[in-house]
């Protein structure tokens, strides 16, 4: 009977661990959705020719989640000259936006310094892809697309808005003889709570670029107005 009693008491001991492996990934949920959301967006003025680097480092040594996005505030002009990359420290290329958008998001992971660059007409960067099809190109080869030409050929300026966040990585469970299944369980929802955290804050940052646009349209509505009085 004792016998019993003991694995009767390991048993529920199992299952209330399994109960609480289960439950961290719901709070982790919640922990991401309801979190306090950064309602400020950086901007900048681009003239003709020019670019501006942000450099930022992530804290600590492990891992980190590092998400961005941006947007061309001006809807009168092209967005052909606009250029978004992102470097490592040693500048090489994780992520640059795509020929002519007017915004653009991005997901990396990692640690140590970035640079977050943009451009209005300095001219697009080249990937170890972009490299290869210029080989190709020189010595003969038929490449169905053709440099972007990236030059401010109206020689205004670009207004953009952008956002970076960076967030300690998500650790999943590690197991020497597997993963049981609250475990598995625990890692699939974190990662849907991740992307789902993903999601939210690119819908705050349009909502803000939205906020910056209005704001830069009265703006030169109360200039003009301005004009219209002294003249």
């Amino acid at each position: 009977a004792a016998t019993s009693s003991v694995g009767n008491t390991r048993l529920e001991d199992r299952q209330e661990d399994a109960m609480i492996h289960s439950r961290v990934p719901i709070l982790a949920l919640f922990a991401l959705c309801f979190a306090l959301p950064c309602l400020a967006s950086l901007s900048l003025t681009l003239p003709k020719g020019e670019e501006k680097c942000f450099v930022f480092r992530t804290p600590g040594e492990g891992p980190s989640h590092i998400t961005g996005s941006f947007d061309m505030l001006d809807d009168d002009v092209p967005a052909n000259p606009v250029t978004s990359t992102l470097f490592d420290d040693l500048y090489e290329v994780l992520w640059h936006s795509e020929q002519g958008t007017t915004e653009g998001s991005f997901i990396a992971h990692g640690a140590g310094r970035y640079h977050l660059c943009f451009g209005n007409g300095s001219g697009g960067y080249k990937t170890s892809e972009d490299r290869e099809k210029e080989r190709l190109r020189v010595e003969g080869h038929h490449i169905d697309d053709d440099n972007f030409d990236y030059q401010n050929y109206d020689g205004k300026d670009r207004h953009i808005a952008f956002n970076v966040r960076v967030r300690p990585e998500t650790k999943p469970y590690k197991a020497k003889d597997g993963l049981n299944a609250a475990e598995k369980t625990s890692d699939r929802v974190l990662g849907m709570a991740t992307r789902l955290k993903d999601k939210l804050d690119l819908l705050m940052d349009h909502q803000d670029y939205i906020k910056n646009r209005e704001m830069q349209h009265r703006d030169i509505m109360e200039k003009t107005y301005s004009l219209l009085m002294r003249w």
